[in-house]
């Protein structure tokens, strides 16, 4: 597999943190007692893309460029016009496939990308976007930690549509139990600094007697979203902030062309 190819995957991976797989093989747990938030993940259709606009603020250039560079001592791949997601993505295998999960419904909500569609289908080819992606060493199984960071151009009620793309986290998905051990756990809090609609999202789960952590952060401006995202098994919170900050004051060098 060349580099680019291996690039090509981690970028389908960085937009929908999923793989194509065959549903006949998932698998997937009895349903709990509905709670008070959603408690299903329904597939739909993917969203058709928006109007281009006559004029955007910037060019892909501009957002590649406004990027960090690194991640610690890793290098930052960078690519332009990442959106949409290809037509073939879709959930990525059940990561707590070989164990009973309680409260049910939060194996979906370990799986979980989008909905309606996967995060980002309705965003038209056009529109600026950049990304920047490290690889972070050895993976387990399908596990492969990584770093990114991605922005797309994108105003107001737009920036709000890929925001919302993704559902609220239902609270009791704070103690996950697998096979009767609390070993996984899906939190959601505002972050301070990065605006009143910022996600910052926590999911934890075993993979082996490991224990693995995705971190994301994404948020908007005015005038573009943001998401910020590290993947591995020894993963603490200051780094990961370090870098989310370093991004959003990089990112706001940016200049709009006049």
């Amino acid at each position: 597999m060349t580099r680019w190819a291996l690039a090509a995957g981690c970028l389908a991976l960085i937009l929908t943190g999923c793989t194509t797989s065959d549903r006949a093989t998932d698998h997937t747990a009895p349903s709990a007692t509905p709670s008070a938030a959603p408690t299903a993940m329904t597939t739909v259709p993917r969203a058709s893309t928006t109007p281009t606009p006559a004029e955007f603020r910037y060019t892909a250039n501009d957002l590649q460029l406004a990027l960090p560079t690194a991640y610690g001592t890793h290098k930052l791949e960078k690519s332009l016009y990442i959106y949409p997601p290809a037509p073939t993505a879709t959930w990525r295998p059940d990561p707590l496939a070989v164990w009973k999960v309680e409260p049910a419904i939060c194996r979906d909500v370990i799986r979980y990308q989008g909905v309606p569609g996967v995060p980002g289908d309705f965003i038209a080819p056009t529109t600026p976007s950049a990304v920047g992606f490290a690889s972070l060493g050895q993976g387990v199984g399908r596990e492969r930690p990584f770093v990114s960071v991605n922005v797309v151009e994108l105003a107001g009620a737009l920036g709000d549509r890929l925001l919302d793309q993704r559902l609220p986290t239902p609270p009791e998905c704070a103690h996950i139990l697998t096979d009767g051990k609390a070993r996984a756990s899906v939190v959601e809090r505002a972050l301070p600094g990065f605006g009143v609609r910022a996600r910052y999202i926590v999911r934890t789960y075993p993979v082996g007697a490991q224990t693995y952590t995705e971190r994301t952060l994404q948020y908007r401006t005015p005038t573009y979203v943001v998401l910020v995202r590290l993947d591995a098994f020894i993963n603490p919170e200051q780094p990961f902030l370090a870098f989310a900050t370093k991004a959003r004051d990089s990112l706001k060098t940016l200049t709009p062309m006049s």
